[in-house]
């Protein structure tokens, strides 16, 4: 697709963009652009392009880490769709969670509400909060957005912004590192290098299959052999489907809708009505579960955790230390 013409119609448009968001990253890197610290470490997990990464899960991970370790930690994310926003984030993690497009506004009221650390979910270009330390995730399926796609800035490419300001991180993380040939990830990890940041590696594993209106999961592997019909509103419904496929269910169908999607109560209705013709289980993710428990009572939810291999444990253990305190986080600079 490098070399559609609609691509490249897109280059004004580009031109334009490009030194726009670099003029913003200047502007936060001399402190012209104005930034507000808040009096307790914040933690942030991003990512440079646009699409799933795969955070949420790594977002749940830490904040259980973060209260293994005696602390009160608080989710601030941008929220999307009101009420139910509000009501996805906070079913996907185990903190408690502040939608707000002002993370400095909802930083403030977290720590009005009690927390005495905050991650901050998809906020590596959210520079107005200050952080402790910056975690990226590059999806090893799609570093840069899609298969395939140049690793520009959007609108040319699916970047936020140029793969320079991953010097910015103080950590690299690679998702779904093990749905990729290791030749793949051997060269993806190569072109991270020249970064200058620690590379750590990223699965998401199947965890627990739950009723939509129950609370007593069981291992997902029950349903291998059996037909399933999938449905989604992710990111990256591709991965999710991996998953499925990996786990040994026969997947006749996935209804891939756009990330965040708010469904209906005939959009539910007929997902159910087309898995009950199949005779299939209709599974969806613990991201759609809260919008459609309303709709669609005998779905199931796949859940899934997020483990670091290799050294990555250690290495984001350390990260998180030192962002919590001590002489070495007193004395680095916040950004």
């Amino acid at each position: 697709m490098s070399g559609s013409p609609w691509r490249w119609a897109l280059l004004p448009a580009w031109a334009i963009f490009r030194p726009i968001v670099a003029a913003r990253n200047l502007a936060y890197d001399l402190g012209i652009a104005p930034s507000t610290a808040l009096p307790v470490p914040v933690l942030s997990v991003g990512n440079l392009a646009v699409g799933g990464t795969g955070k949420t899960p790594l977002v749940d991970w830490m904040v259980r880490r973060l209260r293994g370790l005696g602390r009160r930690p608080a989710v601030l994310s941008r929220g999307y769709g009101g009420v139910a926003g509000v009501n996805e984030e906070a079913a996907l993690v185990d903190a408690p969670v502040v939608c707000d497009p002002s993370r400095v506004r909802g930083g403030r009221r977290a720590l009005a509400e009690g927390a005495d650390c905050l991650v901050l979910d998809d906020g590596f270009q959210h520079r107005r909060l200050r952080r402790d330390c910056d975690i990226v995730l590059i999806d090893a399926t799609r570093p840069w957005g899609s298969a395939g796609n140049l690793p520009a800035v959007i609108p040319l490419g699916l970047l936020r912004e140029g793969r320079g300001s991953l010097r910015r991180a103080d950590l690299l993380v690679v998702s779904r590192s093990d749905q990729v040939e290791p030749g793949i990830l051997a060269a993806l990890e190569r072109d991270l290098a020249r970064f200058g940041k620690p590379v750590v590696r990223l699965v998401h594993r199947p965890d627990t299959l739950t009723p939509l209106l129950g609370d007593i999961g069981e291992p997902p592997q029950v349903l291998a052999g059996q037909s399933v019909m999938l449905a989604s509103g992710l990111g990256n419904p591709a991965g999710f489907e991996r998953t499925a496929r990996d786990l040994g269910w026969n997947v006749i169908g996935h209804h891939r809708f756009p990330d965040h999607h708010r469904y209906n109560a005939a959009e539910a209705r007929a997902l159910v009505s087309e898995a009950r013709a199949l005779h299939a289980v209709l599974v969806v993710t613990a991201k759609d579960a809260v919008k459609l428990r309303e709709f669609a009572p005998t779905a199931r939810v796949l859940s899934v955790r997020a483990d670091f291999t290799g050294e990555g444990l250690a290495v984001v253990d350390a990260l998180i230390q030192r962002a919590l305190g001590g002489a070495a986080a007193a004395d680095r600079p916040r950004r």
